[in-house]
């Protein structure tokens, strides 16, 4: 067995189940799993789990404490259910696989986090899980939608509820109040009623605004879902 990001062989005594599922089977070593920092729910928002400073925390009653992000989006969505959800923090190592990954385009580490990804079943049972679709200029150059392969690796069934009908350039390439003034890119490409009464999660990789998963909720939100809530690998 080889790490899957680093390449190096992963020496351990394997288990009957993981013998046979051995060729199937993705993992981290140790070395490399340790340079990724899992998001505490110390002092976050709960709204999106943003590390909180104490000169913009700000609580909307006694029980729940949201960032100044969180409360600028309850006033452009004071009817949606703000519960964010991530993996990992949006760190310097976290950086560089998602170049490696996401713009080198190296597929091959589309298994690097299976692990994290295979807990959402549990986590969230009864739900429909939704990556956020990329246009098809997009796809066309990258060759792949970075989540949906995250999660056609990590054996995760999900349903494309959602097209982008609108192109726009790179969230990274845009300042922050560009990225907040973005019109809405997102259409439904499925009947609304297999949507209607249902649990959905909305997955993308990285959650920076909040602009993008905002947009999908909204666009689901119109055809009477019973709950939505948003995920992403990192934060």
């Amino acid at each position: 067995m080889k790490c899957c990001y680093c390449q190096k062989p992963i020496i351990k005594n394997l288990t009957i189940k993981e013998l046979v599922q051995q060729k199937k089977s993705v993992e981290l070593c140790w070395e490399c799993a340790k340079l990724f920092t899992p998001l505490s729910i110390e002092n976050r928002c709960d709204g999106c789990q943003k590390s909180l400073l104490k000169s913009e925390s700000k609580s909307t009653h006694s029980q729940k404490t949201f960032c100044t992000d969180c409360l600028y989006w309850q006033e452009r969505y004071p009817t949606y259910d703000f519960c964010h959800q991530s993996f990992f923090k949006y760190d310097e190592a976290m950086q560089t696989w998602f170049q490696q990954y996401k713009f080198i385009g190296d597929i091959r580490l589309a298994g690097t986090f299976a692990k994290q990804w295979q807990s959402l079943p549990k986590r969230f049972p009864d739900y429909r899980f939704c990556p956020i679709p990329l246009s098809n200029e997009r796809l066309a150059q990258r060759g792949f939608n970075q989540v949906s392969q995250m999660l056609k690796v990590s054996g995760v069934t999900f349903q494309l509820l959602l097209k982008r009908v609108k192109h726009h350039s790179a969230q990274a390439q845009h300042s922050r109040a560009k990225r907040l003034a973005m019109p809405q890119p997102f259409a439904l490409c499925v009947d609304p009623e297999q949507i209607k009464q249902c649990k959905i999660l909305l997955i993308d990789d990285v959650y920076t605004t909040g602009q993008t998963l905002f947009h999908a909720a909204s666009c689901l939100a119109e055809h009477q879902p019973t709950k939505i809530r948003t995920f992403s690998l990192a934060r």
